[in-house]
C-alpha cells in the first residue's frame, strides 16, 4: 500500500514507527518463472523473469545528509566523475569511511549525545548509489519488482528522479513495485543509504558496524495476475509412514478466472503428488497431497521434495513458482525436544555473516564451504546470530542438512550498558517501538517459513523482556505450530513467557546439571551460546557434552562462534594483516573481542574445531578389553545405521604401525554392540589402539566422522638414565663450569647455576641460558580473567635469574664418567618459594631433575617449566605425544598420541592477538633438528612441550602477529604442567579448578637430553 513521506526526513532520523514507505508485504523466498521446467529446477536466479543488478554502481559518500546533493537521483545528474563501487559489498571495505567494531556499545557513543529514537546527525555518512538499466517493451508491459536483500542500515529508493520508497532493518528484504516509475529505454535507479537510522537502536549486535548495499539486488517481473505468496506445511503422518502436504496460496488478480495446479516431485524428479483448485473470492487457494512413503528430512538425511505451482487464467498457464521443502516434525513432549519422534541434541555453532574481505557480504562459495566444513566436523546446527541471513544460506542448509535457529534482527544490548545518560532499555514495553519489532518478526517469518532447516524462530538477542517481546512471541505462536520459539532472557523473572525452551548463555556445567537434576524442568535446556572460542580457548567443552549424554533435557548448545570477525588490511609499508577494533581509528571499539571463531578470519582452521568435532561425534567407543580388541560402540545418530561407514583400526607403537584392519558394523541408531578386533599379540611396552569410522567427506575424499584411541601398557619402562660412556673433564673457572667428554661439552653459569651451553659435534645448541619458567603468554581468556594482574609475580619469578632467585647450595660431584651438579635455590616470590635442580651429565646425555616447591600461600601458577633458548637453525620437531595440532590439559579430547613431525613455524597459531599457542601434551620424547644441529629429549613421565620462535613475553607484548620480533631463535619449553586454557567465557572465567596448578604441593620434572 502506498503512503506519503514525512517532511523533514524523519523516517530515518527520529520516528521509530516509520519502518518503511511503499514497501511490498513480505513473502516466502521464491521466484516467478515463465517456463515450467525452469520452475521445476528451482534455481531462482536461473529464472527467465529475473535480472541481477549486482556489479559496479556509481557511488559517492557524504559526511551526513546535509552534504548530499538533493538532485543526484535525477536522470540528468552528472555522475561521471563519481567512483565505481562493488554491489553487493560494504562501503567501508572498499575504501570509504571506516569500519567500526563494537560489542555492547552503540557506535556513536562519545561522539554525539543522543537518546532513542534519534539517529546521529553530525557524523552519519550517506552513500549515494546510481545504476542505469535498460528496460525493453516486454519488461515494461509487466509488473516489475525491485528487490534489495540487505541494505545497512536505511535507504531511500528513487527511480528516474521520483522517490519510490523507504526501508530500514538492515538484514530484512525490502521490495518495491516500480512498474509505474519505469519507461522503455534507459532508467536511473538511485539509492540513498544512511549509515545509521532510528532502527539502528535495535541493531546493537556484537559485530562490525558496516554500511551499504551488502546483499543481492535484482528486478523480477510477473504478470498482472500473480502468486504473491504461499506457505508450505509438510508433516509426517502420525505413524510417519507418509507425508501430509498442505500449501496455502495467496494470489493477486481477478479471482473469477484464476486456478492453480500443484505438482510434487521427489529427489529423482518423479511425480508423487498432484492437485488443482480454483482461486476463491479471498484470492486464496488451498492445495493438499498425501505423499506415500515420504522420506523425512533431517540433518543426517536431508531429503527434499519440489513443489511447482502453476497459476492459470481461464485454463491457460500464465506463471509458475516453485520451492524445495522437506517433511519433518518438530515438537516438545514431556519436556524433551523431538525431531521426527527422536530426542534431538543440537551440536551447534553461532555464525555471523562475515568475511575478512567482504564484510557482511558472503558469497555462495564461502557459504557452501562453511556448510561443508560444519558437516565434516559433526556440527549439525547453526544459529543465525543475530539476524536473518542471506536467503541462499537457508536453501543450502535445506540441501546439505543443518538445523537452523533463525534469529530476528533485534539486539539492544547497548541500551542496558549504555554510557549515555537517560538512555532507556529497548524495546521493553515502549509502544513507539512495537511496530518496528512486529515488522521485523513478520519479515523473518514470512521470508523463511518454507524452509525445512528452520526448526526454531529466535525473537532476537540480548534485548531483555517486555510487552513488545511478548507480542512477537504470541504472533509467531499463532502463525506457526510446526516450530519452537527460542529466546534467551533468563534474567527476566518472566522469561518462560517468551520461549519454549530454557535458553542460557555461558551457563557453567554445574548450572546445567543443577537444572537437569531439579525437581521440575518442564522445558529443554539449550545453550544458545557456550564455550567462548576467543583466541586460544574451548577448554573444558567436554564437561558440557558429557552432560548432554547423561540428561535428556540438556539438548545441546551453540559454540560462540564460527569464524573470527576481522578485516584484511595492510600497514603503510604493505604488510597485510587481519585488523580488529581500533585498527581503523574507530572509537568506541572493543578491540579483538571480535576474534571468537573456531576458524580464523580468513577461514583457516584452528585446533579448537578439531576438539569440537571429536566431542560432537555421534559414536561412543568404550573399551571392554582393549588389549584383546573388545570395544563397545554406541550409535548416537538418530536415523543412520553405522553400516554407512567403514570402521578402521590400527595398532602402533613408537616404532610405527604393526597391525591394522577394517570392518563394517551393522548397528541401528540408539543401539550398542561389542566388536572383536583381530589384534596382534600384546607386548610389554606402551602401544596404542586407534579406531575410526570413515566416510566420503564434503571437503575431503575421506572424512573421519568418529574416532577413539586406547593406550595399552601406558608409559611403562619408557625412561632410562643416560649411559656413562667416556671419561669426563670438569673445568671450573670463576665464571663458568664446563663438563666435556666424547663429542659433547656442557657449560653452566657459576653466578646463577643456569645451564648456559650445550655443544655437540662442535655445534652449539643453546642461544642463551636455560631458565626456570612459570609463565605463558597471556591468552585472551587470561586477559579477561585479569591473570596478568593477579598472577604477575610468576612472570617475574623466572624472567631474570640473576635477580629473582638466590642460590642456597651448589655442589659438583665428579664420578669420572658421570658428573652431578646439584643446586638448590630460593625463588623471590612473596612469600619465598624454593626449587632444586640436579644435572647428571655423561658423554651420552644429560639428565635434568627439577623440583619446584611453591609457597602454599601463593595463588596458582600459570606454568611450571624449563625454558631453553635455542639456535634459530632448528626448523623441525619430531615427537611422540598428543597431536598433530596443539592441545592443552583441558582441550585434548581430539589430540591422539602419535609420532608426529612438524615444522616449527607451523606450530604457531595465528590468533588475532598473539598469545600462548602451539602446546603439546602427553609428550614422551622429542627430537628437534635443523641444519647440522640436533637436540633430543625423553621424559620419565608424560610432559608437555612448546616449541616457538618467540619468548612468552614477546608474544604477549605484540598487538598483532606482524609486530612480533623477527629474531633468529627457537624457544623450547619442557613443561611439567601448564594450566588449562579455559573457555566458559572470556571476560572473567578461569579454567576449571582441576586444570589449575595449585601451590599446595611440589612439582617434579625429570627428563634427559641425548647427545
Amino acid at each position: 500500500m502506498e503512503r506519503n513521506f514525512i517532511d523533514g526526513y524523519s523516517e530515518w532520523q527520529s520516528n521509530p514507527e516509520i519502518v518503511g514507505v511503499n514497501k511490498m508485504p513480505q513473502h516466502a523466498t521464491f521466484m516467478p518463472y515463465g517456463d515450467f521446467e525452469l520452475a521445476k529446477a528451482c534455481d531462482r536466479y536461473a529464472s527467465d523473469r529475473v535480472k541481477l543488478l549486482n556489479g559496479k554502481w556509481k557511488f559517492k559518500l557524504y559526511k551526513n545528509y546535509a552534504y548530499r546533493p538533493t538532485d543526484f537521483a535525477q536522470p540528468h545528474y552528472d555522475s561521471h566523475n563519481w567512483d565505481s563501487i562493488r554491489v553487493p559489498g560494504s562501503w567501508q571495505l572498499q575504501g570509504y569511511d571506516f569500519p567500526q567494531y563494537a560489542n555492547v556499545r552503540y557506535p556513536w557513543e562519545s561522539h554525539e549525545d543522543i537518546c532513542p529514537p534519534n539517529a546521529p546527525t553530525k557524523y552519519n555518512p550517506v552513500g549515494c548509489y546510481i545504476k542505469r538499466i535498460y528496460i525493453n517493451e516486454a519488461t515494461a508491459s509487466k509488473r516489475v519488482v525491485l528487490c534489495f536483500e540487505g541494505v545497512e542500515s536505511a535507504f531511500y529508493l528513487y527511480i528516474n528522479g521520483e522517490r519510490v520508497g523507504y526501508s530500514e532493518s538492515s538484514f530484512n528484504r525490502a521490495e518495491f513495485d516500480i512498474t509505474r516509475f519505469l519507461k522503455v529505454g534507459s532508467n536511473v535507479i538511485a539509492v540513498e543509504v544512511y549509515r545509521w537510522c532510528t532502527g539502528s537502536w535495535l541493531e546493537c549486535q556484537d559485530m562490525w558496524r558496516l554500511s551499504g548495499i551488502f546483499r543481492d539486488v535484482y528486478i523480477y517481473t510477473t504478470q498482472r495476475e500473480y502468486i504473491r505468496d504461499f506457505e508450505i506445511s509438510a508433516q509426517p503422518t502420525e505413524l510417519r509412514d507418509d507425508g501430509s502436504l498442505n500449501v496455502h496460496i495467496m494470489v493477486n488478480g481477478s479471482y473469477e478466472l484464476l486456478s492453480v495446479d500443484m505438482a510434487v516431485y521427489d529427489e529423482d524428479g518423479q511425480t508423487v503428488g498432484l492437485d488443482s483448485c480454483y482461486v476463491d473470492e479471498n484470492l486464496r487457494a488451498n492445495m493438499k497431497a498425501i505423499i506415500a512413503g515420504a522420506r523425512l528430512w533431517s540433518a543426517e538425511h536431508p531429503h527434499l521434495y519440489t513443489v511447482v505451482l502453476t497459476l492459470k487464467s481461464d485454463g491457460v498457464p500464465i506463471e509458475y513458482v516453485s520451492s524445495k521443502f522437506g517433511f519433518r516434525k518438530i515438537e516438545i513432549k514431556e519436556g524433551i525436544l523431538l525431531l521426527n519422534g527422536k530426542r534431538l541434541v543440537l551440536k551447534g555453532t553461532n555464525r555471523h555473516e562475515f568475511t575478512c574481505d567482504g564484510g557482511h557480504y558472503v558469497s555462495e562459495k564461502v557459504m557452501l564451504e562453511d556448510i561443508k566444513r560444519m558437516k565434516d566436523n559433526n556440527i549439525n546446527a547453526v544459529r543465525t546470530s543475530h539476524y536473518p541471513n542471506c536467503p541462499r544460506w537457508y536453501e543450502l542448509c535445506d540441501e546439505y542438512g543443518l538445523y537452523v535457529i533463525d534469529e530476528n534482527n533485534m539486539e539492544t544490548h547497548g541500551t542496558g550498558w549504555s554510557t549515555i545518560i537517560g538512555c532507556p532499555q529497548l524495546p521493553a514495553s515502549r509502544h513507539e517501538w512495537e511496530k518496528a519489532c512486529m515488522e521485523r518478526i513478520r519479515s523473518l517469518y514470512h521470508r523463511d517459513k518454507n524452509h525445512a532447516c528452520v526448526i526454531a524462530w529466535s525473537l532476537g538477542n540480548e534485548s531483555l523482556g517486555g510487552t513488545n517481546v511478548k507480542k512477537m512471541y504470541d504472533w509467531l505462536k499463532a502463525q506457526d505450530s510446526t516450530r519452537i520459539i527460542h529466546y534467551e532472557c533468563y534474567r527476566d523473572p518472566n522469561e518462560k513467557i517468551y520461549s519454549d525452551v530454557y535458553s542460557r548463555m555461558y551457563a557453567r556445567p554445574e548450572e546445567c546439571e543443577a537444572y537437569a537434576t531439579s525437581e521440575s524442568h518442564p522445558r529443554p535446556m539449550i545453550l544458545c551460546e557456550f564455550t567462548h572460542a576467543m583466541g586460544n580457548s574451548c577448554g573444558s567443552t567436554a564437561e558440557y557434552t558429557r552432560l548432554w549424554d547423561l540428561y535428556d533435557c540438556l539438548q545441546g548448545g551453540f559454540v560462540w562462534d564460527w569464524v573470527d570477525q576481522a578485516i584484511l588490511t595492510e600497514t603503510p609499508g604493505g604488510t597485510k594483516y587481519l585488523g580488529y577494533g581500533g585498527d581503523f581509528g574507530d572509537k568506541p571499539n572493543d578491540g579483538n573481542f571480535c576474534g571468537n571463531g573456531l576458524l580464523l578470519a580468513d577461514r583457516r582452521v584452528t585446533p579448537k574445531l578439531y576438539e569440537i568435532k571429536r566431542l560432537y561425534q555421534n559414536v561412543d567407543f568404550t573399551a571392554i578389553d582393549a588389549e584383546r580388541g573388545q570395544i563397545e560402540l554406541k550409535n548416537k545418530y538418530l536415523f543412520t545405521n553405522l553400516n554407512a561407514f567403514t570402521l578402521r583400526w590400527q595398532q602402533f607403537s613408537k616404532d610405527g604401525v604393526f597391525r591394522s584392519g577394517e570392518t563394517t558394523v551393522d548397528l541401528e541408531p540408539g543401539e550398542k554392540t561389542v566388536v572383536d578386533l583381530e589384534l596382534s599379540r600384546a607386548t610389554n611396552s606402551e602401544y596404542y589402539l586407534n579406531l575410526s569410522l570413515v566416510a566420503p567427506g564434503l571437503l575431503c575424499e575421506e572424512n573421519v566422522v568418529a574416532a577413539a584411541q586406547f593406550v595399552i601398557n601406558e608409559f611403562e619402562n619408557a625412561y632410562y638414565e643416560p649411559e656413562p660412556l667416556d671419561e669426563l673433564i670438569v673445568a671450573d673457572t670463576y665464571g663458568s663450569l664446563r663438563v666435556m667428554g666424547g663429542k659433547m661439552s656442557v657449560r653452566f653459569n657459576r653466578r646463577n647455576s643456569c645451564l648456559a651451553g650445550i655443544t655437540v659435534n662442535g655445534e652449539e645448541l643453546l642461544a642463551g641460558e636455560m631458565r626456570l619458567n612459570f609463565w605463558r603468554a597471556l591468552t585472551d581468556n587470561d586477559r579477561g580473567a585479569r591473570v596478568g594482574a593477579r598472577l604477575g609475580m610468576w612472570k617475574y619469578a623466572g624472567e631474570a635469574p640473576n635477580t629473582t632467585f638466590n642460590i642456597e647450595s651448589y655442589h659438583v660431584f665428579d664420578e669420572g664418567r658421570k658428573v652431578i651438579i646439584s643446586v638448590t635455590a630460593k625463588i623471590y616470590t612473596e612469600p619465598v618459594s624454593a626449587a632444586s635442580l640436579i644435572f647428571t651429565v655423561t658423554s651420552a646425555g644429560m639428565q635434568i631433575d627439577y623440583t619446584f616447591n611453591p609457597n602454599p600461600a601463593l595463588p596458582e601458577v600459570p606454568e611450571v617449566s624449563l625454558l631453553f633458548p635455542l639456535s634459530g637453525v632448528f626448523d623441525k620437531v619430531r615427537y611422540l605425544g598428543r597431536g598433530p595440532f596443539d592441545n592443552y590439559i583441558d582441550r585434548d579430547s581430539a589430540a591422539d598420541i602419535g609420532l608426529y613431525t612438524e615444522k616449527i613455524d607451523s606450530m604457531y597459531v595465528d590468533y588475532l592477538k598473539p598469545q600462548e599457542c602451539g602446546n603439546r601434551t602427553g609428550v614422551r620424547s622429542a627430537v628437534l633438528t635443523g641444519g647440522k644441529k640436533r637436540l633430543a629429549f625423553s621424559a620419565s613421565t608424560q610432559v608437555e612441550m612448546n616449541v616457538s620462535r618467540w619468548l612468552p613475553d614477546e608474544l604477549e607484548r605484540a598487538p598483532h602477529g606482524y609486530e612480533l620480533p623477527q629474531g633468529n631463535k627457537t624457544v623450547l619449553r619442557v613443561i611439567c604442567r601448564q594450566q588449562g586454557v579455559g573457555g566458559y567465557d572470556s571476560w572473567g572465567a578461569e579454567p576449571n579448578e582441576i586444570y589449575k596448578i595449585k601451590t599446595d604441593k611440589p612439582y617434579r620434572l625429570l627428563f634427559k637430553i641425548d647427545f
